[in-house]
């Protein structure tokens, strides 16, 4: 599972725009339900320790999910139906947190975490997209 800090090293232009949309914002977790169809929820990551995290309940219909099937999308939000300031997707794999020492630098300053499962979200592909008056830019990586 590639980590965050390996996308942010080799396009760090790129992750700065992804991150300044992601981070503590929401965003839509798409996810597969046990008979293939898609489920979207919203989440809020946020990045620590070189790594990309969302936190969840347990036992939600999120991390059932991908315990079963590891592959998620993870969406930003928008502003309006105009796309102001772009917007941001990134495609990976999901897995629990489970090592105490990455858990509590990952929670750090986040409040009630025992009332959580921590998943941290490795990055494989990413696009982002912003609106420019009549024109539309896409940036891929890998590219």
């Amino acid at each position: 599972m590639p980590r965050w800090e390996v996308f942010e090293a080799e396009a760090p232009d790129l992750a700065a725009f992804v991150r300044e949309r992601m981070e503590l914002r929401q965003c839509y977790l798409g996810t597969l339900r046990r008979d293939g169809g898609p489920r979207v929820n919203p989440v809020t990551p946020w990045f620590a320790a070189g790594r990309l995290f969302i936190r969840m309940y347990p036992g939600s219909v999120k991390v059932r999910s991908l315990e079963r099937d590891p592959r998620y999308s993870l969406h930003s939000s928008v502003p309006d139906d105009e796309g102001t300031g772009g917007e941001a997707l990134l495609f990976g794999t999901a897995a629990p947190v489970e090592d105490p020492e990455l858990l509590a630098e990952a929670n750090a300053g986040r409040s009630s975490p025992e009332r959580y499962v921590v998943l941290e979200f490795g990055v494989d592909r990413v696009m982002t997209t912003v609106y420019e008056g009549d024109d539309t830019v896409r940036r891929r990586w890998p590219a």
